[in-house]
């Protein structure tokens, strides 16, 4: 079946009519000897005679309309860097908008001009470089085509993230704003990129974001419902001579931390720590990656938001440790959003068996390999290895992973992967040491199929897990398949998880059942000038298992409204039904639970707003009322966030969910509330505090975290962090308390 499966895929996309772009935009690079000052200026006499490109259109909130401030570029380039020059037309009257002056901005916040990079022309992964007009850099890579959802784990069905602005380089720019434009100047090196050597041509493509006129506009044309990132749709950079092989590069990042805890709900009291660790990044080729790292510290990392469940499940929340993050594409990129083989916070994190509760599992050692063997073949490999933990009875886990990536046709690929997880280097003679044939291993194929312009895609896997004991239905197994024009999209998924499928570096919140969703949404795109686009969806979803048959569904129902300022509203009704499998208590208060087995039909209606985030005030709100399980629901939440461009930003959230269940079952209100100041003193120096109240956690947490950026890419952090108990927030009780610093230092050899 699963054969047949595929080959009806396959003949699908060969007989899918691929468009293509009447006529791909082009601009020509120079190679040049002369030395560039980064001033934001164009006062060099090659900028001057360098071919130029103009006449972007927007793709936001229409398509193909020209952009109503235009933009310009030009680029040049020598043995080592890559040079580009960009003008924008201004309005010198109007603010630009900017949340503050920290690297990595978020491009829906802030003005900016960007370049995507498809190196190797594959039309699958890229990278991106972007500048605001205060000279804030941006760097990420683009993965599984420049399309999918924007968050990992949110939005969309699939959840896969195609915009990794975690990883990082070093490059060089400068920006300056005049009367009427601004100017801006990158140079990235080329071994800090990786391309074919040889090439003359590179896939390109140049987007902008504009607050002063709310537009998104693009140098080469992208049509509405496609990402701004989209690589089947890029133009042509075409290099005077073909690049030879960049030099090797090799970058060192030693690291020294300290902590100091002091805690009143486990021992020891107090604590305190201090650690050096090295990571090292390695470019064997023009292709291809090692990464290692040495007792790294995440100190730095910034904490999860605290997010009130109602569910039966667990939630997912998304990897923000660099080390990881940088290429998660290759290693985590598999699977659907509720079987997942690879979900790398798995790592470091391991069950207490004194306690039951999950510890940190400090992590000794990793390295990973990833990138291009040649034109078509991808690899990665990765492997952790874990400390134990003699009091917490947590023996030393290695992790491994390798996966290939086969590219086939145009724009599509096969995959296959084997994951590894084993104890190793344990005394056998104490009682938490595993024995080496107790492993949990994972291993599964994969196949994403779509045609040249992106508007039919497919994926096609099956996943094994293996332990030492064989057990039945031990799978994952799935197939989506979705088609896209301007006025409509449809979609379908289907997935299966096996009782006993058990990856445990993995995230599957649910077992034994079979997933169906078809969806349809259609997109009326009147000529109006507030209101760009409205129309309604369907989207309906089930699960089902072989012995109790249906045991959930919902059927959405939504209308959907974009507007020219960039603000989204969403009014939605939801008709479900759940058959319980197990005991379960809606209100998470220890009260009497609903029976297992019982079945409970009910509707509830939501709706979602949110106003651009280019303004200077901005606001998301949520809301939901009707029936939830045998009772009712009213929930109401937001986030409002106030800017002082460009040195301030302000947000304040909060969610409140009012839960009401006929006797003998518990009432509960959850209400959760989160404030974020961040605070810009300069480019190089930011002060940020979180703070958080969630009373089904019973925790107010606090962060606060001060960073100096006294080298590009070199860090000194401070972090400081309260956990109290939320009972009587007017009358804290300590949790637990801690403080932490760590320096980190780029070096490039």
């Amino acid at each position: 079946m699963k054969i047949k499966l595929s080959i009806l895929f396959i003949l699908l996309l060969s007989n899918f009519h691929a468009f293509s772009q009447e006529q791909k935009r082009k601009i020509f690079a120079k190679k040049i000897s002369q030395e560039i000052v980064l001033d934001g200026e164009m006062n060099e006499e090659f900028w001057k005679n360098a071919e130029s490109s103009k006449g972007y259109v927007q793709y936001s909130p229409r398509d193909s309309v020209p952009a109503e401030l235009d933009t310009e570029f030009r680029v040049a380039y020598d043995d080592k860097f890559l040079y580009i020059l960009a003008k924008m037309e201004d309005i010198s009257s109007k603010k630009f908008i900017l949340g503050d002056l920290k690297r990595d901005f978020f491009g829906g916040s802030t003005d900016y001009i960007s370049f995507t990079f498809d190196t190797f022309q594959d039309e699958t992964n890229g990278y991106n470089f972007g500048l605001s007009p205060y000279n804030i850099q941006r760097e990420a890579l683009l993965s599984n085509g420049g399309e999918g959802n924007f968050s990992s784990g949110g939005g969309s069905r699939g959840g896969i993230s195609w915009f990794n602005i975690n990883w990082n380089t070093k490059w060089y720019s400068g920006a300056k704003v005049y009367d009427g434009y601004w100017i801006t100047e990158f140079k990235i090196p080329f071994n800090s990129i990786r391309y074919k050597a040889g090439t003359k041509i590179w896939n390109l493509n140049s987007h902008r974001g504009n607050s002063k006129v709310d537009e998104g506009s693009i140098w080469s044309p992208i049509p509405l419902g496609f990402s701004p990132g989209n690589l089947s749709m890029t133009g042509e950079l075409e290099f005077e001579f073909p690049l030879e092989k960049s030099s090797q590069s090799m970058v060192l990042i030693p690291y020294l931390s300290g902590s100091g805890i002091r805690n009143k709900v486990a021992e020891p009291a107090r604590d305190s720590d201090i650690d050096v660790g090295l990571d090292m990044k390695l470019a064997l080729s023009s292709s291809l990656n090692l990464d290692v790292t040495i007792n790294p510290d995440f100190s730095q990392v910034e904490v999860d938001e605290q997010r009130t469940n109602l569910t039966r499940f667990e939630l997912f929340l998304p990897e923000k440790r660099e080390f990881f993050t940088d290429n998660a594409d290759l290693f985590s990129n598999l699977g659907s959003r509720e079987a997942r083989p690879m979900f790398s916070r798995r790592i470091g994190i391991a069950r207490d068996t004194t306690t039951s509760q999950y510890v940190q599992n400090p992590i000794i050692f990793g390295a990973k390999l990833s990138g291009k063997v040649n034109e078509g073949l991808r690899v990665g490999l990765l492997n952790m290895q874990t400390a134990k933990l003699s009091s917490s009875g947590v023996p030393s886990y290695n992790y491994g992973m390798a996966v290939v990536e086969k590219n086939i046709l145009k724009n599509s690929k096969i995959s296959s992967f084997l994951i590894n997880k084993q104890s190793l280097f344990n005394d056998k003679s104490v009682e938490y040491a595993h024995d080496l044939s107790n492993f949990n291993r994972v291993f599964g194929f994969e196949s994403k199929l779509q045609t040249n312009n992106t508007k039919f895609k497919s994926q096609l896997y099956y996943h094994q897990s293996v332990e030492n004991e064989d057990v039945n239905g031990a799978n994952s197994y799935g197939a989506n398949a979705s088609y896209e024009e301007r006025n409509f999209e449809t979609n379908v998924y289907f997935y299966g998880v096996g009782e006993n499928f058990n990856p445990e570096v993995g995230f599957v919140p649910r077992k034994d059942y079979v997933f169906l969703s078809p969806s349809f949404q259609y997109k009326f795109l009147p000529e109006n000038i507030s209101l760009v686009q409205h129309g309604p969806g369907v989207d309906y979803e089930f699960y089902r298992n072989k012995i109790n048959g249906i045991t959930d569904y919902d059927i959405d129902i939504d209308y959907n409204f974009r507007f020219r300022s960039q603000a989204y509203l969403v009014l939605k009704t939801n008709i479900l039904y759940t058959k319980l499998l197990d005991d379960f208590d809606p209100s998470r208060s220890d009260g009497v639970p609903l029976d297992a087995f019982s079945e409970y039909n009910y509707v509830n209606h939501t709706f979602y707003l949110r106003t651009s985030e280019r303004k200077i005030f901005s606001v998301r709100l949520n809301g939901k009322v009707g029936e939830f399980f045998n009772g009712k629901i009213k929930n109401i939440g937001g986030t409002f966030t106030y800017k002082f461009p460009p040195f301030l930003n302000l947000s304040l959230g909060s969610q409140y969910n009012d839960l009401d269940f006929p006797a003998p079952y518990s009432s509960a209100n959850f209400f959760s509330l989160n404030s974020k100041i961040n605070v810009s003193f300069s480019k190089d120096l930011f002060f940020s505090t979180y703070l958080q109240y969630n009373n089904q956690f019973d925790n107010i947490n606090l962060n606060a975290r001060f960073q100096w950026r006294f080298q590009p890419l070199s860090d000194i952090f401070l972090v400081y962090t309260d956990n109290y108990y939320a009972e009587n927030p007017l009358f804290l009780n300590l949790k637990n308390r801690s403080f932490a610093f760590k320096i980190n230092y780029w070096i490039n050899i």
